[in-house]
């Protein structure tokens, strides 16, 4: 009977972490690097031991990345993070998504019918709502994806200062409000999630930066 030999790959979820940390110039040579001890480890220790080692080193070299490139470029990753924060007060602090869906909705409702009835007013309230919630979780959606590209190279790095930021945020203005209102001690769960969609954002833009540059280095190759 042939015995398998278990399939020596590391993590996914780490190594797609340092992906969106690193740089085109070092992704590779870093990736190699772990990637040679992760084998030569699971070979003498075994594949378990080698997996919580490439975990560690994963979290250690992007702490690393985080903190050199908030030395190399400080007033870039500065001056996002504060535009991004900008651009979140202005938007929800205004209610654009608010104004924005109702005048939409006002504008085709008022062509439709001249008046409403109770199911068309039940309807409109529907959706209206339904709409507004959407458009606050795409405007910290969008944020996350201008400031990441706004980073160019450091797109990680921007979107997650920003998300801590915004965290501690918010976690300073919820222990503010429980300790002087204990009646509504609630969660901010739509400032959570928003923060998270910061985040997503910053990825989707990394990702689409890392196909194109693949696509463009397989042309260029011979």
């Amino acid at each position: 009977m042939r015995s398998r030999t278990p399939c020596l790959r590391p993590p996914l979820i780490a190594s797609w972490l340092i992906g969106l940390f690193t740089s085109g110039a070092h992704e590779d040579a870093i990736s190699g690097d772990l990637l040679e001890e992760f084998s030569d480890l699971a070979s003498k220790s075994g594949l378990p031991y080698a997996r919580r080692w490439y975990w560690r080193q994963s979290i250690k070299t992007v702490g690393n990345l985080m903190g050199t490139g908030l030395r190399t470029a400080p007033w870039l990753i500065a001056s996002t993070v504060i535009g991004g924060y900008l651009m979140l007060q202005l938007a929800l602090g205004f209610a654009l998504p608010e104004l924005l869906i109702d005048a939409v909705i006002e504008l085709r409702w008022h062509h439709v019918v001249p008046y409403y009835t109770q199911r068309e007013m039940d309807a409109y309230m529907f959706w209206f709502g339904t709409a507004v919630m959407i458009g606050y979780l795409l405007v910290p959606l969008f944020v996350g994806c201008i400031v990441a590209t706004v980073a160019k190279a450091r797109e990680m790095i921007a979107t997650v200062t920003l998300s801590v930021f915004l965290f501690a945020r918010t976690v300073v203005a919820w222990f503010n409000l429980a300790r002087h209102r204990p009646e509504l001690p609630q969660l901010p769960i739509m400032a959570l999630v928003g923060i998270l969609l910061v985040l997503i954002g910053g990825v989707m833009v990394r990702e689409v930066r890392r196909v194109a540059r693949g696509r463009r280095s397989n042309l260029a190759a011979p």
